[in-house]
Protein backbone atom coordinates (compact mmCIF):
# COMPACT_ATOMS: atom_id res chain seq x y z
CA UNK A 1 0.00 0.00 0.00
CA UNK A 2 1.42 3.24 -1.21
CA UNK A 3 1.12 5.12 2.70
CA UNK A 4 3.12 2.31 4.03
CA UNK A 5 5.50 2.06 1.59
CA UNK A 6 8.62 4.89 1.75
CA UNK A 7 8.51 6.84 -1.29
CA UNK A 8 11.46 6.75 -3.38
CA UNK A 9 14.18 9.50 -4.10
CA UNK A 10 12.43 9.81 -7.64
CA UNK A 11 8.98 10.31 -6.15
CA UNK A 12 7.29 13.64 -7.20
CA UNK A 13 5.16 14.69 -4.50
CA UNK A 14 2.84 17.57 -4.66
CA UNK A 15 1.35 19.03 -1.32
CA UNK A 16 -1.81 20.96 -1.81
CA UNK A 17 -3.16 23.18 1.47
CA UNK A 18 -6.57 23.94 -0.15
CA UNK A 19 -7.88 27.50 0.31
CA UNK A 20 -11.50 29.44 -0.27
CA UNK A 21 -10.00 31.45 -3.50
CA UNK A 22 -6.19 29.93 -3.35
CA UNK A 23 -4.60 26.78 -2.89
CA UNK A 24 -0.92 26.65 -1.28
CA UNK A 25 1.19 24.10 -3.80
CA UNK A 26 4.47 22.37 -3.05
CA UNK A 27 6.10 20.15 -5.71
CA UNK A 28 9.37 18.32 -4.16
CA UNK A 29 11.07 15.03 -4.59
CA UNK A 30 13.80 13.07 -2.23
CA UNK A 31 16.25 16.00 -3.25
CA UNK A 32 14.08 18.99 -2.08
CA UNK A 33 11.42 21.47 -3.52
CA UNK A 34 11.12 21.82 -7.43
CA UNK A 35 9.29 24.70 -7.64
CA UNK A 36 8.73 27.47 -4.89
CA UNK A 37 5.73 27.22 -2.97
CA UNK A 38 3.41 28.80 -4.42
CA UNK A 39 -0.22 30.42 -4.22
CA UNK A 40 -2.65 29.20 -6.87
CA UNK A 41 -6.34 30.69 -7.49
CA UNK A 42 -9.40 27.67 -7.22
CA UNK A 43 -9.37 27.59 -11.18
CA UNK A 44 -9.07 25.34 -13.93
CA UNK A 45 -6.72 27.26 -15.42
CA UNK A 46 -4.51 26.57 -12.25
CA UNK A 47 -4.72 23.36 -12.37
CA UNK A 48 -4.18 23.22 -15.67
CA UNK A 49 -1.19 25.05 -14.83
CA UNK A 50 -0.19 22.60 -12.09
CA UNK A 51 -0.69 19.65 -14.27
CA UNK A 52 1.87 21.29 -16.82
CA UNK A 53 4.37 21.51 -13.94
CA UNK A 54 3.28 17.65 -12.44
CA UNK A 55 4.50 16.08 -16.29
CA UNK A 56 7.60 17.97 -16.66
CA UNK A 57 8.77 17.06 -13.75
CA UNK A 58 6.83 13.30 -13.12
CA UNK A 59 8.86 11.54 -16.20
CA UNK A 60 11.48 9.98 -13.43
CA UNK A 61 8.99 8.34 -11.10
CA UNK A 62 5.64 7.93 -9.95
CA UNK A 63 3.46 10.84 -8.63
CA UNK A 64 2.07 10.70 -4.83
CA UNK A 65 -0.58 14.29 -4.48
CA UNK A 66 -1.26 15.03 -1.05
CA UNK A 67 -4.26 16.93 -0.36
CA UNK A 68 -5.24 18.57 3.38
CA UNK A 69 -8.98 17.45 3.37
CA UNK A 70 -10.79 20.73 4.57
CA UNK A 71 -14.38 20.74 4.91
CA UNK A 72 -15.52 20.88 0.97
CA UNK A 73 -12.75 22.76 -0.12
CA UNK A 74 -10.52 20.19 -1.27
CA UNK A 75 -12.86 18.26 -3.52
CA UNK A 76 -12.70 19.64 -6.74
CA UNK A 77 -8.99 19.65 -7.35
CA UNK A 78 -8.89 16.18 -5.23
CA UNK A 79 -11.41 15.26 -7.96
CA UNK A 80 -9.56 16.24 -11.06
CA UNK A 81 -6.71 15.62 -10.06
CA UNK A 82 -7.58 12.19 -8.68
CA UNK A 83 -8.85 11.70 -12.86
CA UNK A 84 -5.57 12.81 -14.24
CA UNK A 85 -3.56 10.71 -11.96
CA UNK A 86 -5.89 7.72 -11.03
CA UNK A 87 -4.61 6.21 -7.75
CA UNK A 88 -1.97 9.18 -6.93
CA UNK A 89 -4.21 11.70 -4.73
CA UNK A 90 -4.42 11.20 -0.48
CA UNK A 91 -6.22 13.11 1.28
CA UNK A 92 -5.30 14.24 5.24
CA UNK A 93 -7.24 15.41 7.95
CA UNK A 94 -5.28 18.29 9.63
CA UNK A 95 -4.60 16.38 12.55
CA UNK A 96 -2.77 14.05 10.45
CA UNK A 97 -0.42 16.76 9.56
Amino acid sequence: MLLQAPLTLSTLVVAIDPGKVLNWVWVSDGDGLLTEPASSPVSRAEIEKLEHAVNGHAARGRVVIAIEATGSLHRAWATELERLHPGSVRLFAPSET
